[in-house]
C-alpha cells in the first residue's frame, strides 16, 4: 500500500502552482504602456534589452520567450498588510499603482529602454489571483 498522501488541489503547494501557471501563461505587456485597471495580486517584470549587466537574463526573454523574470512581486490594497482587508472588498488600482511605480523608477535610468524592452505579466484576472 502506498504511503503517499492523496492529491489535495486546495493544498498550499497546489494553489501556488496554479497561480504560477496562470502568471506564466499570461501575455506580457510593455510596462510603460499599461492603462489604469483595478485589482491586486502578483506580477513579474521581464527585461529583454541590451544592457550588459542583465545580458544572461535578457537573452532568455528575447523573441517573446519571457522565461526569466528580473523581478516578481505582489501588490496589495491599503490596509492589507495589517489584516484590515477582507474578501469581497474592491482593492482599487493597487496593482496598477505598483506597476506604475516600477515604470517611473525605471524611466529615471538612462541605460534601460522602458518603452520597448521591459514587460510585465499579470494573471488574466489579478484580483482573483490573490
Amino acid at each position: 500500500m502506498s504511503t503517499s498522501e492523496p492529491y489535495n488541489p486546495l493544498g498550499k503547494q497546489h494553489l501556488g502552482e496554479s497561480i504560477a501557471d496562470a502568471l506564466l501563461r499570461s501575455d506580457p505587456d510593455p510596462l510603460g504602456e499599461i492603462e489604469t485597471f483595478n485589482g491586486a495580486g502578483i506580477y513579474a517584470i521581464y527585461y529583454a534589452g541590451d544592457f550588459g549587466g542583465y545580458a544572461p537574463i535578457a537573452e532568455r526573454n528575447r523573441d517573446n520567450q519571457y522565461e526569466m523574470p528580473i523581478y516578481v512581486g505582489k501588490a496589495v490594497p491599503p490596509g492589507a498588510r495589517k489584516g484590515n482587508f477582507g474578501l469581497g472588498v474592491d482593492p482599487g488600482p493597487a496593482l496598477f499603482k505598483r506597476l506604475k511605480e516600477h515604470a517611473e523608477n525605471i524611466d529615471q535610468v538612462e541605460n534601460l529602454d522602458l518603452a520597448r524592452k521591459i514587460h510585465e505579466k499579470v494573471p488574466p484576472n489579478p484580483y482573483n489571483a490573490l
